[in-house]
């Protein structure tokens, strides 16, 4: 198949590319050529900004599309008015549902609906633009669109740094702060993983909708299967934690419990897309080759999580 991906040189982007290309697809990106410039250097690229520069792939009718890079509807719409092809592929997120309070939310959980004006992504605007640009592609696109909606994204080439915060802080033999209880439930999905189920569906040109993520695991069981063991754990309450000032994700994988998020975590059902073929490497396994992509980096600075002096401040009042 010939796809073009919009995007496709920074993180889930390049995990879908090599898969596409390792399933011997032929494959055209159309980004900026800003991020990782060089990457996939025998690939064929039209260099464009998707606002400004869409009618550069209008000429041509795709096999199928694959855009990773659209988080606003003003970043979608030049692309829908030029676009032809017979499959488009979406990539969403699981933050377009409004309510976490009954449990796993479902593909037909309900999402936001208000109309957000402006241009910003933000942690406010980030799900109801998402949710903007899954109903801008359904008008456009209408049965021919695959809407898949991750759960928080893990592995090699993460700039966010969630997940790689507890690899290495899990790894490196000292105390670490665990924030909240060990029975509460955490979710993720491995950028490699989430690209074989999404090059799996279009390869067929399945459509609708995928939540894509893994079954969910304890904070406890998720803490043992990444540490190495060595390094002592000490457990902080959401009590402690929000008396101190620390806030939600400030400390990765972590929610309050509150009436709002009564699992302290957003968790979402992943029954339909484990029917449909998807599977997941072990945490252990994610971890490890985190791990081993980080060591490759030289001087990498974690951009999230707190600080060593912060964290060291709350221990230490926790009588650590």
């Amino acid at each position: 198949m010939k796809v073009l991906v919009l995007g496709g040189t920074s993180f889930v982007g390049r995990h879908m590319v090599e898969e596409l290309v390792s399933k011997g697809h032929e494959v055209i990106l159309f980004n900026r050529g800003k991020s990782n410039p060089g990457l996939f250097p025998n690939l064929k690229k039209i260099k464009g900004d998707r606002r400004k520069d869409a009618a550069k792939i209008g000429d041509e009718k795709w096999d199928a599309v694959l855009d990773t890079s659209a988080y606003t509807p003003a970043d979608l719409q030049p692309i829908m008015e030029n676009i032809r092809t017979d499959h488009y592929t979406f990539i969403s997120t699981i933050s377009v549902y409004n309510d976490f309070t009954s449990g796993p939310v479902k593909e037909s959980s309900s999402v936001f609906r208000e109309n957000v004006k402006g241009d910003q992504v933000t942690s406010d605007t980030y799900g109801p633009f998402k949710v903007m640009c899954e109903q801008l592609i359904k008008e456009e696109i209408g049965g021919k669109a695959l809407i898949i909606r991750p759960g928080i994204v893990i592995g090699p080439f993460d700039p966010t740094d969630r997940f790689t915060y507890w690899a290495m802080k899990l790894n490196d033999k000292s105390t670490v702060l665990i924030p909240g209880s060990k029975e509460r439930k955490v979710q993720w999905i491995d950028a490699r993983d989430l690209a074989r189920f999404t090059v799996m569906q279009l390869e067929t040109k399945v459509t609708g909708v995928f939540n894509v993520v893994a079954d969910p695991v304890s904070m406890k069981e998720f803490v043992e299967q990444i540490s190495d063991r060595e390094c002592k754990t000490i457990w902080a309450d959401d009590q402690y934690l929000i008396e101190e000032g620390v806030e939600a994700f400030e400390l990765p994988f972590w929610i309050p419990n509150s009436e709002e998020f009564p699992d302290g975590f957003i968790l979402a059902d992943n029954k339909k897309a484990k029917s449909a073929g998807l599977t997941f490497r072990t945490l252990k396994q994610s971890a490890k080759e985190t791990l081993e992509w980080i060591e490759k980096q030289g001087d990498f600075r974690l951009k999230a999580g707190i600080s060593k002096t912060r964290e060291q401040e709350l221990l230490k009042k926790l009588g650590e």
